[in-house]
């Protein structure tokens, strides 16, 4: 095998795609419109006003000689410079496309740069005088390097690797020229080079961008150069995601796989692989910059296991293109799974699948991605293929996952009778029940997932099925209670609390409340709801953190969500760890973990509300004088004495009564070994990052939306304050079973505020947006999470 060999002459040239190569939508473009609008809420947050370290920036460039300001402006014009020479070889090269992309982008680009200095600077500008400025006014962006950076990013993905260096190498050098001239301060070139960022991935989105990928005339001068004689090349009709796949036959009639990792194909890159990484939580290759490094691991992980004794692909060799395209060429053993109707499948054929399975286990690989697309049958024999996303010293967790995986795909293509008798067979009744845990949809492969629903193969049916077969107790899930006891007294404290909140608003003029309404700023309304959201992103990451096993970013995510459509039922704190509970019982976490998991992460937002609480007292002077009488403090008041005194007396009626306390005192016992279980295994200083983090993380999102809406509605308040508020209403809300808190945040969040300097009517105006941000709006995508986790078995 020949490895990191550059085939043909190097030399510069612009453009690597070929003229007609396919555009497509990549989800690499989605990542940076969200990452591009995402920085650029942040940079102009903290431009007006500027932070004293970006003034004290700013006056050290305006200290530089100003003899080298001609230098300065010839740098600036190098950008603009190289967008007319991509528009003009574009049109030499018959490449029109490119150059309406070019002109669509600097268009978004000034369309968003003057929107966004509307926002952050309050006046709409200039657009002429800015894009021809050579110096101050500061610019927030920077409006030349905003246009001219979307003509050059927006041509990149077509473009052979120096030209894409050349074009970064540029909006990096010109962004720090202009803070130079003093035409933008740093947040502002920063904030150019976002939007010129924004404009070519929006542009991507709606027309499309090159793949990337070779035409089929490079790969065949390439394996000749590589001395691989081919025939009948074609692109295979499957097309993995990061990777141009190429079918063909060998001089002896062989069939053989092609795999070309080149530039720009999306999943080859360190963004896609950490996204597929994070959030299906698929185990593979380590996240590389390399495309030579990913065919590297790919061929030595296939020659290792063929040493192992595995059934796989044979290694013909490896090597890199002129293009710097990283090329394997494997020989490709029979036919796919995938590619066999159930009656061409025997029962050898299964067998042989769990022998190979086992053999890639003792060799010390997991396979990570046992399908139907990732199986081939050679002579009625099982061969793995595809290592790409394989691991060696695989845990525990991995070979069961492999296991259920073979398990799926077994039943999937021979059916549930045939495929679970030959896994028994195979497995024996002790290993088949420690492959149940496993037999759930986040277990699967990416590919394998949408086979199952094909086939509606129900997991759940299977696992019970396999189970009973195995002599192993069935996995039990905990069922979520529609109507009880408890939820008829939520029902009636429900009403109760709309009751009290109703008379609290007796006292307030509505008139003055719809009037702080009307003046309110939209944009800033807008924004607090999206600050708002990113609190779920928080309690996801915090979720992970408090779990004893990987889980995938994105289902938790999803969880969280779910949440706050099933707090309309019942109250928030329970809701959390009772759905938090079916969730990891359904990723195989036993009973008693899954309930300690959830007490953890519940238990984790206590402490970081408490201790935010401490801070706040002990290193800042905010305190906020509540007048809590009824005669002074008004409805809200009242209603916030009545809650206080309700949750007093129930506690006491709790610690009077024995049977009661007995019942507190055990379940609480219980939870605390759980949880202290659970807390042994916490030994990872980055899951308590995650697990403490998260929590603040999401604190710092309710205060800071909270923040925003009474900023819209024209008062100041500062974070010590916002946090102190909004924790300690938590804590109330907590505390009481009422769904949602309704009615009682809302009243606490009232007195809270006018306590801190807002009249009333402004306090209720601001409670009332934020709680429609924080709670009444979100269980709408709720709903759809929750749904979805259903629909994908995750519940």
């Amino acid at each position: 095998m020949s490895t990191g060999r550059h085939v043909g002459p190097r030399g510069f040239r612009f453009f690597a795609s070929p003229v007609d190569a396919p555009r497509a939508r990549r989800a690499t473009d989605v990542l940076l419109v969200a990452g591009s609008l995402l920085g650029l809420g942040l940079l102009g947050r903290a431009a007006v006003p500027p932070a004293t370290f970006e003034d004290a920036l700013v006056d050290l460039l305006a200290a530089f000689p100003g003899f080298l300001d001609g230098l300065w402006l010839l740098v600036t014009n190098l950008l603009v410079a190289w967008a007319v020479v991509l528009a003009i070889v574009a049109l030499a090269r018959d490449r029109r496309a490119l150059v309406r992309d070019q002109v669509l982008a600097a268009a978004a680009a000034v369309l968003v740069a003057v929107v966004a200095s509307r926002v952050v600077q309050g006046s709409w500008p200039d657009v002429w005088r800015f894009l021809t400025a050579t110096g101050p006014p500061l610019q927030f962006p920077a409006l030349r390097i905003a246009t001219a950076g979307a003509a050059v990013v927006v041509v990149s993905p077509h473009l052979s690797r120096p030209a894409r260096h050349v074009s970064r190498w540029l909006l990096a050098i010109v962004a720090v020229a202009a803070t130079l001239l003093g035409t933008a301060s740093p947040s502002g070139a920063a904030a150019g080079v976002l939007v010129a960022t924004l404009a070519a991935a929006v542009v991507h989105l709606a027309v499309g961008s090159g793949a990337g990928r070779p035409g089929l005339g490079e790969v065949k001068a390439a394996l000749d150069e590589l001395g691989v004689a081919t025939s009948s090349l074609g692109a295979a009709d499957r097309q993995p995601a990061g990777v141009f796949l190429v079918r063909s036959s060998g001089s002896d009639g062989a069939g053989v796989t092609v795999k070309v990792y080149g530039r720009d194909a999306y999943d080859t890159q360190l963004l896609a692989q950490l996204w597929r990484t994070i959030w299906y939580r698929q185990e593979g290759a380590p996240p590389t910059l390399s495309r030579l490094q990913q065919a590297e691991h790919e061929a030595f992980l296939t020659l290792l296991a063929r040493q192992a004794g595995v059934p796989t692909q044979d290694v013909v060799t490896a090597g890199v293109t002129s293009n710097d395209d990283a090329l394997l060429v494997l020989r490709l053993p029979g036919t796919t799974l995938a590619d066999l109707r159930p009656e061409e499948v025997g029962d050898e054929t299964l067998r042989t699948l769990w022998d190979a399975v086992g053999a890639l286990h003792r060799g010390g690989i997991a396979h990570g991605q046992i399908d139907p697309l990732h199986v081939a049958v050679d002579g009625g024999r099982a061969t793995l293929i595809d290592l790409s996303g394989a691991t060696v010293a695989p845990t525990e967790d991995q070979r069961r996952t492999d296991q259920a995986q073979a398990l799926v795909t077994s039943v999937v293509v021979a059916g549930i009778d045939r495929g679970l008798a030959i896994a028994l067979a195979a497995l024996g009744t002790d290993a088949l029940a420690q492959v149940l845990p496993y037999l759930q949809m986040p277990a699967l492969s990416r590919g394998l997932r949408p086979q199952v629903r094909r086939a509606e193969l129900d997991l759940d049916d299977l696992r019970q099925r396999a189970s009973q077969l195995a002599g192993a107790p069935p996995t039990d899930l905990v069922q979520l209670r529609r109507i009880s006891w408890g939820s008829l007294l939520q029902a009636g404290l429900l009403v109760l609390a709309f009751w009290a909140l109703a008379s609290g608003l007796a006292g307030l003029e509505l008139a003055d409340i719809a009037t702080e309404l009307r003046d309110a700023t939209v944009w800033l309304i807008v924004v607090a709801a999206l600050v708002v959201q990113l609190s779920r992103l928080g309690q996801a990451v915090a979720t992970l953190g408090a779990s004893p096993r990987p889980l995938p970013l994105g289902p938790v995510y999803a969880l969280q969500l779910a949440i706050s459509y099933v707090n309309l039922a019942i109250p928030a704190t329970a809701a959390r760890i009772a759905v938090n509970v079916r969730f990891f019982q359904r990723q195989g976490v036993p009973a008693g973990s899954a309930v300690a998991v959830g007490a953890i992460d519940g238990l984790s937002g206590f402490v970081v509300q408490m201790l935010l609480l401490v801070s706040i007292a002990l290193f800042s002077s905010v305190s906020l004088h509540l007048e809590l009488e009824p005669a002074t403090s008004g409805g809200p008041g009242r209603l916030l004495v009545c809650l206080v005194v309700g949750v007093v007396l129930a506690a006491a009626v709790v610690v009077a009564v024995r049977r009661w306390r007995q019942v507190v005192l055990d379940r609480a016992a219980d939870l605390l070994r759980q949880a202290w279980g659970v807390l042994r295994e916490l030994r990872s200083a980055r899951r308590w990052a995650m697990l403490l983090g998260g929590n603040l993380a999401a604190e710092l999102c309710f205060a800071s939306g909270l923040g925003l809406v009474a900023l819209a509605l024209g008062y100041h308040l500062g974070l010590a304050e916002l946090v102190l508020i909004n924790v300690s209403v938590a804590l109330l809300a907590g505390l009481l079973p009422v769904p949602g808190g309704i009615g009682v945040a809302e009243g606490a969040l009232t007195v809270g505020l006018t306590a801190a300097g807002l009249p009333e009517s402004a306090a209720f105006a601001t409670a009332i947006v934020y709680r429609l941000a924080s709670f009444y709006l979100p269980p709408v995508w709720g709903w759809f999470a929750y749904r979805w986790l259903q629909a994908n078995k995750y519940l």
